[in-house]
């Protein structure tokens, strides 16, 4: 039994032990402290950033489309993506064509299969062709001729 330590030895190890807590405690609350005022530091000046620091973007999700929609909002959306990640050109066609769905989907799979990969230019072009709106559709028709008689009626009013 001689390998026990003592209430002694155990009593000052405790005591060793409260103190060392004591520092980490008082430490911590130094470090909490700083990491406040640096906070509160930072509310302040949101809305600026440093100028050896790119400002911050938020995340955004790579938009989707399934051809039911105007091709046009998914393109802009792409762009906008492609801008803010800085996305390599030769990559553009891969990742828009990973986020096309239902219809918009097998249209890329048969582009594939008769043309290859396009670059992502020919894309655009061929995927606005395929689902954007018809230049002959009677919606259209009626919105030219209703900007048109909008536009007259604008002149006639300001030469009144």
């Amino acid at each position: 039994m001689g390998d026990q330590p003592s209430i002694a030895d155990v009593m000052k190890l405790l005591q060793t032990l409260t103190t060392d807590m004591s520092k980490m405690q008082n430490d911590m609350a130094t470090m909490q402290a700083k990491i406040g005022s640096s906070a509160d530091s930072s509310v302040h000046s949101h809305d600026q950033h440093p100028p050896d620091r790119p400002p911050r973007f938020q995340k955004m999700d790579f938009p989707r489309f399934d051809g039911k929609s105007d091709p046009l909002i998914f393109l802009n959306r792409c762009e906008s993506y492609f801008r803010q990640q800085r996305t390599m050109p030769e990559e553009k066609v891969w990742m828009a064509s990973y986020n096309l769905e239902d219809v918009a989907q097998l249209w890329f799979l048969q582009l594939q299969e008769d043309e290859g990969t396009p670059p992502w230019g020919r894309f655009k072009e061929l995927l606005n062709l395929r689902f954007g709106p018809a230049l002959d559709s009677p919606l259209l028709l009626l919105d030219i001729q209703n900007y048109h008689r909008s536009s007259q009626e604008a002149i006639y009013a300001a030469h009144k």
